[in-house]
């Protein structure tokens, strides 16, 4: 029992106990930023090197940016779907954390780095098979093979981001952001580097254009990896942290089993992840079927809303931690109290960031374009694209909070009824059938999101009615709920 709790139980109250609301609140919501603003910017690093990508092959000669946003299309969903496999870590080191068990807690690091690897293992060979994907989506035996090359570059560099991805993961929900944020930052310059050697052939090095990018990516993914585990390795006394220590004490008592609430909670993140990201590529694929000018208007549209969303997800991160922490420490009302708090920094701030692109939309649309037609259609979708901003990330918010009280099964449900069952008929229908057009699209994104946030938050207010004995008996992390 660590000096806080003591200090609680000797006085007979528990936190949050006769504290004053804003007090409580305000404290609160300054552990939440202070966690989550470098989480924000280390996700965000990820879509920065892409971004990056882009652009220099854009500079590199016409065609190229596309042949490398079609084996971007391949990499993007399988790393989504392979890093929410291994997100189970999160829930189960933050409790580990606050019950102070620094042992658990690198043992848990550990076996998340096995699943890791053999998810994204197996992950890797399907984006390997780039190609053969793209010919059977319809693409030209060109494209195809264009497209699949840049996958056989990146393919490799996906089992890298989800180790990456594990230790960030592991580092942040023991409060310590920063390193995932330095590493990227450093990433992200060596990309640019690696890049202008390897798309253009500087140096002696061959001219490989985009496939250069994504080996280039790869390269650097593998790099920023290997500094994490080393830093996670080199930290003090790492036997005691448990990151290192005989094999016969890598799973625990249980074996295999001790990972089982760790890998449930990643596959329920794993499957919602997924579920969300083919609903969204159903909307990009009947953006196409719309014309080029409401392709191209879609496009960015979703590329803002996948931006901002950085911020959301870095709210949902922190949100979990602290969910965890706070449950570990056996305080479960500070734990509900910590969910509700994000739930309302996501609503806050993203309501915020809607009204700025609401007013600024046309200059923000000139900054991907400079086609009038394209720059008044972007402005003019924008209008709705904001609707999404709230919505999106609060629903991601109580995600991890309910996965952070170890609630895994009904959230595949949730999220498969919202993403797929409900937002292809209706994206599909108010784009083609109305006259919304692609503004279509981004009202059944929005109307879904709505749904999901609902829904999840329901389901943390009864984790939380539980887990404080209101709504029967409370249950620990990995039992059935």
């Amino acid at each position: 029992m660590t000096a806080e709790r003591e200090s609680h139980a000797a006085s007979g109250s528990r936190p949050g106990e006769g504290e004053a609301f804003l007090p409580r609140l305000m404290r609160h919501l300054s552990d939440l930023l202070r966690l989550a603003w470098p989480v924000m910017l280390s996700r965000a690093g990820i879509l920065v090197m892409a971004f990056a990508d882009i652009a220099m092959l854009g500079r590199y000669q016409v065609g190229a940016a596309g042949e490398a946003n079609l084996g971007i299309a391949i990499f993007v969903p399988v790393l989504v779907f392979c890093i929410g496999l291994a997100s189970g870590v999160v829930p189960v080191v933050s409790q580990a954390a606050g019950r102070g068990d620094r042992l658990e807690c690198g043992r848990a690091w550990r076996r998340a780095m096995v699943w890791a690897a053999v998810t994204s293992a197996i992950g890797a060979l399907v984006v390997f098979r780039g190609e053969w994907l793209l010919g059977a989506l319809g693409q030209t035996p060109t494209l195809a093979a264009a497209g699949g090359r840049v996958a056989e570059m990146l393919a490799p560099g996906l089992v890298a981001q989800v180790l990456f991805a594990v230790c960030a993961f592991y580092l942040e929900a023991t409060r310590r952001p920063m390193t995932a944020l330095l590493v990227m930052l450093g990433a992200n310059l060596a990309n640019v580097a690696l890049n202008w050697l390897l798309i253009w052939g500087h140096w002696g090095l061959p001219e490989m254009g985009a496939a250069g990018a994504a080996l280039a990516s790869t390269i650097v993914r593998w790099g920023a990896a290997g500094a994490m585990i080393a830093v996670i390795l080199a930290q003090t006394d790492a036997r005691g942290a448990g990151v290192i220590g005989p094999a016969e004490t890598f799973w625990g008592p249980g074996g295999w089993r001790t990972g089982w609430p760790m890998r449930k909670l990643g596959i329920s993140a794993g499957l919602s992840n997924g579920f969300e990201t083919v609903g969204f590529a159903a909307m990009s694929l009947a953006a196409g079927y719309l014309g080029a000018l409401a392709l191209d208007a879609y496009s960015i549209s979703h590329n803002l809303v996948s931006t901002v969303f950085m911020i959301g997800l870095g709210l949902a991160v922190a949100t979990g931690v602290r969910v965890g922490t706070e449950e570990g420490r056996g305080r479960p009302d500070e734990a509900a109290f910590a969910g509700w708090c994000g739930f309302g920094a996501a609503a806050v701030l993203m309501g915020a960031l809607a009204l700025l692109v609401l007013v600024f939309r046309p200059a923000i649309a000139g900054i991907y374009t400079d086609d009038p037609a394209v720059v008044a259609r972007v402005s003019a979708l924008l209008v709705f694209s904001v609707l999404v901003f709230m919505p999106d990330s609060m629903q991601v918010v109580m995600g991890q909070a309910v996965r952070a009280l170890g609630d895994a099964w009904l959230a595949i449900g949730i999220y498969a009824v919202s993403f797929t069952v409900l937002l292809v008929p209706l994206g599909l229908y108010l784009a083609l059938e109305t006259p919304l057009e692609e503004r279509g699209l981004v009202v059944a994104i929005a109307a879904v999101c709505v749904l999901a946030t609902v829904l999840m938050a329901w389901r943390f207010r009864v984790l939380t009615l539980r887990t404080r004995g209101r709504l029967g008996p409370p249950r620990r992390l990995g039992e059935r709920a």
